[in-house]
């Protein structure tokens, strides 16, 4: 808990406090945004993130609290005659903030969480299968019925008309292949060899973005059909592992000639891409574009994994968090709240599964007993739940409700 105290020119404001617990009746280890010392301390400017709410708090004015007085010293006589005197307070309150909750904890044991189909449908991998896993009902139906490859990785469209899977051919594990399917239709679309170290992100609900073998990128429409995508770069990255696209934008994980990872952007008309963030390790774009959380390193160093957010040119505007690893963040599909896992070595500190709330400012522990930061956490459509999965003992898949109260 912390207090901020400032004035303005009519009232003096301060902070409202509250108390919060997390699970298990533990305090919450609610955090505020670490603001970078860059950035302005003037409070007469917006900050980034809301911290706190005011409330003012006035002096009673003389002549005022002598009416009062006098209602109150007539109360009686009233009364006395048989009626009531109610005296109204018209002092203004503000709500306290909403927090955000954990409403429900549901693990799949020897189960791969892979992507959301809609509010209450994942898509799972379980045996190499791909299925439907309804986190309502707990039923389970086929993604597609009646193939027989192997099936390991699904991402659906954000309007969930499209899923994009990867299927083995039958007797040879070795042997890739990209699909699209229509969800309505239910017809599946061949797309062609793919190579697994490039992972697909959808650029919009028709199209997918991803790195291709060697250098570059390629684009993959619903039909299934691919378009290459050259990038000017002074340092050429080889096989482009994660790529997102916002609006005309491109950012990606290139490389800076010394084999260190940087963040880059390139406007998909020009194709001319740019460093913007250095020490890049993983990074997530705000839905909207505006703000992107990055996993940042500072190389050859001992220094902890941090957490910041940055604007779409790479200004730091904060900084989140820190752990000896943390995993790839993830923005809420209305980009207010923020997910984050954190592996500590030491039994000190923050650790589990964290979201930050982009309105409060505040981070909130959501549950320790998820540590997985070699995982992606995938928000489903409307922010209710997440899932993500961890390997340590046995792959299991964390369905995780979340809430405000």
């Amino acid at each position: 808990m912390f207090v901020l105290t400032g004035k303005s020119e009519s009232h003096e404001r301060v902070k409202l406090q509250s108390s919060h617990e997390s699970i298990g009746g533990q305090p919450s280890q609610e955090r505020p945004l670490q603001k970078h010392p860059s950035s302005s301390q003037n409070q007469s400017s917006a900050p980034l993130h809301s911290l706190s709410k005011w409330r003012p708090y006035t002096t009673l004015p003389f002549a005022a609290m002598l009416t009062f007085a006098l209602l109150l010293t007539g109360c009686n006589t009233a009364n006395n005659a048989g009626q009531t005197l109610t005296v109204l307070d018209d002092q203004q309150t503000t709500p306290a903030e909403e927090t955000v909750t954990l409403t429900s904890l549901d693990k799949l044991d020897k189960v791969y969480g892979r992507t959301w189909l809609s509010a209450d449908e994942l898509i799972i991998n379980r045996d190499n299968r791909l299925l439907i896993h309804n986190a309502a009902t707990g039923k389970e139906t086929e993604l597609t019925p009646g193939r027989k490859g192997l099936q390991l990785l699904a991402t659906a469209s954000p309007d969930g008309k499209y899923v994009y899977f990867t299927e083995g051919v039958p007797d040879d594990r070795y042997t890739i292949y990209g699909y699209m399917l229509n969800v309505a239709t239910g017809k599946v679309s061949k797309v062609g060899l793919v190579d697994m170290l490039n992972e697909a992100t959808w650029a919009d609900n028709t199209h997918l973005i991803s790195g291709k073998a060697g250098t570059g990128l390629q684009m993959i429409d619903v039909q299934g059909q691919i378009t290459k995508l050259s990038l000017q770069e002074e340092h050429p990255a080889e096989n482009i592992q994660w790529v997102q696209q916002s609006g005309s934008q491109i950012y990606y994980l290139g490389d800076d000639g010394k084999g260190y990872s940087v963040l880059n952007r390139a406007d998909i008309s020009k194709r001319q891409a740019a460093t913007i963030l250095t020490g890049t390790m993983n990074f997530d774009v705000m839905p909207g574009g505006k703000q992107i959380a990055v996993l940042q390193q500072k190389w050859n160093s001992n220094e902890p994994t941090k957490l910041i957010i940055v604007d779409n040119n790479g200004k730091m505007l904060g900084t989140i968090s820190e752990g000896t690893l943390l995993g790839r963040p993830a923005w809420s599909p209305d980009g207010k709240l923020l997910a984050f896992t954190i592996y500590q070595e030491s039994q000190q500190g923050m650790k589990g599964l964290y979201i930050f709330d982009q309105t409060t400012g505040k981070t909130t522990p959501i549950t320790s007993e998820l540590q997985a930061y070699n995982t992606s956490i995938r928000w489903n459509p409307d922010g209710t739940r997440l899932s993500l999965y961890q390997e340590d003992n046995g792959t299991v898949t964390a369905i995780v409700g979340i809430g405000k109260k």
